[in-house]
């Protein structure tokens, strides 16, 4: 239109104007509000019923978020699609997790009898056979399965360590220690810097990326000298662990069960994954576990 009624050199410096946030928030919205009436549409018309992915977390302004995903089948294909992520601006109890999935229900004429399974993660109350999101939801729907995120298991494992294991674990507050203070992580990256260290940098873990111990501890193990000589300097409380050798052992013992344990789970990630691929990944791995 620019191009008819000014010209094309009109029309190149229009081009170049870049739009406003309220135009592209607009955009975004319009995007996604598209994209979620397709997935009701595809859930609404489906013969099958549906699955459920609850998934509560934390975000950085230390807001409780609850982000619910869908598994439906489509044209004899099994889709999976993100359906909506609301805050828990409350507590985190049973009641006030289903709260938001029942108005979304309502606001798009869903019912639980359209849902087959719901599938939690390792959030304590959604776990609770009494009082839990899982008794709740049974309580309208009966036959609905309500099964525990087999991957947030490893996570409740490691919570249960024997003693030695679960001091050794602890060095990750030290890592935290460090990581969370602008200036002690630059005395020890130049610390590494002056030794000639692999590594400059240790990464910093969080109970919700759960995951990241591997790594963790791994980069732990590399820089040891290193973060010893820190700690002594800083007088940390864990600043002599590094001179025990059955400390060693058993971080580089944690470090090789976690690198596995990633392993699986990676491989038990993914779109169209379903439930007998992970058990038999989950077998195969328990078969290895003597050799």
């Amino acid at each position: 239109m620019a191009n008819i009624r000014l010209g094309e050199e009109t029309e190149v410096k229009l081009s170049q104007i870049p739009l406003s946030y309220d135009t592209i928030s607009d955009r975004i919205e319009d995007m996604s509000k598209d994209i979620l009436a397709q997935v009701v549409a595809d859930l609404i018309s489906s013969l099958a019923k549906f699955s459920l992915q609850l998934d509560e977390t934390t975000d950085v302004s230390n807001l409780s978020q609850l982000a619910v995903l869908v598994r439906y089948v489509k044209d004899d294909v099994i889709n999976e699609d993100f359906l909506f992520c609301k805050p828990l601006t409350t507590t985190t109890k049973a009641a006030e997790v289903k709260k938001p999935v029942d108005n979304f229900f309502k606001d798009n004429s869903f019912s639980w009898d359209m849902v087959s399974a719901v599938c939690s993660d390792r959030v304590p109350v959604t776990l609770e056979r009494r009082f839990g999101f899982g008794a709740v939801v049974k309580a309208n729907a009966p036959l609905i399965i309500v099964t525990h995120c087999i991957l947030h298991r490893h996570a409740l494992a490691t919570e249960t360590l024997s003693s030695k294991p679960a001091e050794v674990l602890k060095i990750v507050d030290c890592v935290n220690y460090m990581q969370s203070s602008a200036l002690r992580h630059r005395i020890f990256s130049e610390l590494c810097k002056e030794v000639g260290s692999e590594f400059e940098v240790l990464l910093y873990h969080s109970n919700i990326w759960w995951l990241s111990r591997e790594q963790v501890l791994n980069r732990v193990f590399a820089g040891r000298v290193e973060l010893a000589l820190f700690l002594q300097e800083h007088q940390h409380c864990h600043a002599d662990c590094f001179k025990n050798s059955e400390f060693i052992l058993i971080l580089v013992h944690l470090a090789d069960i976690f690198a596995a344990l990633n392993h699986l789970n990676h491989k038990m990630q993914g779109s169209g994954f379903n439930i007998i691929e992970a058990e038999e990944n989950l077998k195969a791995f328990q078969k290895k576990l003597p050799l």
